[in-house]
């Protein structure tokens, strides 16, 4: 078994990827066994063909079929062969330094199922001007690792996770179309290990726009917020389901909230009193006053309450939808290239 296996996540992201693989080759190049590869998402740009300038195992998943990070993530952990899985998403950049840290907490805590660390967010005008964004100042003495609940953050999922743990768990759910970190972490946390996150940067994201309208449609458009009610019916009758409904509150909450802006109008209009609809008016205005407080914009406020109405229709969408056994899913997917010195391994979700 390799002590290694990096899986990166990329779609149409060819502005990135070649910064994304050479920082990865940096931190490794102290890892004695180890393998990269790469799970495409169909790209239409030059994605795949920079990817193949360098040492790397490359797999396409092909078109015409229903393409989502979490498919990415499948597919990649069914190809490693390493006892640690280091997932990355192609508009990211790994910094130097966490690597090593991730690497010797993993050895020393048996009970790590999985390890991450905090994302600074930069504009893509950065890759754009190829301007090398500063290495963080090391601290003299950081704070010991942080227990989470799952290994992601706002904009995506960059983690490292103990392939026993996974094996135990189960592997990220190609059938939820977002939220499948957290509920990778549940499963994980169930099998009775621990996630943590060190005090040290893991990765620079570059991202113009991650908290917008824009963003938000766009992650409606792409079915992502349905994620959240898609975990809720996967758990429904089991322990977890609680569990589940409580650590992602604001998927509930929103969907709450929806439901009783729609009863209040409901109601107004039998009763022939707009009152009721006034006092939910009312209540959301308050919500978005006190966002809007919080953030010290108006328009911040707007835009979250924007977000609470759409991320309620994906819940109810969600939690509608009929959960299919994992174990049974299968990828459409391609090998576009082998590296040398790194054994290609086709897993069961191949053509």
């Amino acid at each position: 078994m390799l002590e290694l296996s990096v899986v990166l996540i990329t779609k149409n992201q060819a502005w990135n990827i070649s910064r994304l693989i050479e920082s990865v080759l940096r931190a490794t190049s102290c890892v004695s066994s180890k393998e990269i590869i790469l799970v495409d998402s169909a790209s239409t740009d030059e994605t795949v063909t920079l990817a193949s300038l360098h040492p790397v195992n490359i797999f396409r998943l092909k078109p015409g079929q229903r393409l989502s990070p979490a498919i990415g993530r499948h597919v990649g952990y069914k190809q490693t062969r390493g006892e640690y899985v280091l997932f990355l998403d192609g508009d990211t950049e790994l910094i130097p330094g966490w690597l090593p840290r991730a690497l010797r907490m993993m050895r020393e805590r048996p009970d790590a199922g999985g390890i991450t660390g905090s994302v600074i967010n930069l504009s893509t005008s950065a890759v754009a001007a190829a301007h090398q964004p500063a290495a963080p100042v090391q601290k003299t003495h950081p704070a010991p690792p942080k227990e989470v609940l799952w290994c992601n953050y706002g904009g995506g999922g960059v983690a490292m996770y103990r392939r026993s743990a996974m094996e135990r768990a189960g592997t990220f759910n190609p059938n939820l179309n977002a939220e499948e970190e957290p509920e990778l972490g549940l499963r994980i946390r169930q099998a009775g290990y621990r996630l943590f996150e060190l005090d040290y940067p893991m990765a620079f994201h570059y991202n113009d726009a991650p908290v917008a309208v824009s963003s938000v449609l766009s992650r409606r458009r792409r079915n992502f917020l349905v994620g959240m009610g898609q975990g809720a019916r996967y758990h429904l009758g089991t322990k977890l389901f609680w569990m589940w409904l409580r650590e992602r509150w604001w998927g509930p909450a929103s969907a709450l909230l929806l439901a009783s802006g729609l009863a209040t109008i409901f109601l107004s209009l039998i009763m022939s009193d707009l009152r009721w609809f006034g006092v939910w008016i009312l209540g959301l205005c308050s919500l978005i006053a006190y966002v809007a407080f919080r953030k010290r914009s108006l328009r911040g406020g707007l835009v979250a309450a924007f977000n609470w109405l759409v991320m309620a229709e994906g819940f109810f969408k969600g939690i509608m939808m009929k959960p299919l056994p994992p174990e049974n899913f299968h990828a459409n997917l391609e090998m576009v290239k082998e590296s040398r010195g790194q054994r290609l391994v086709m897993a069961a979700d191949g053509p």
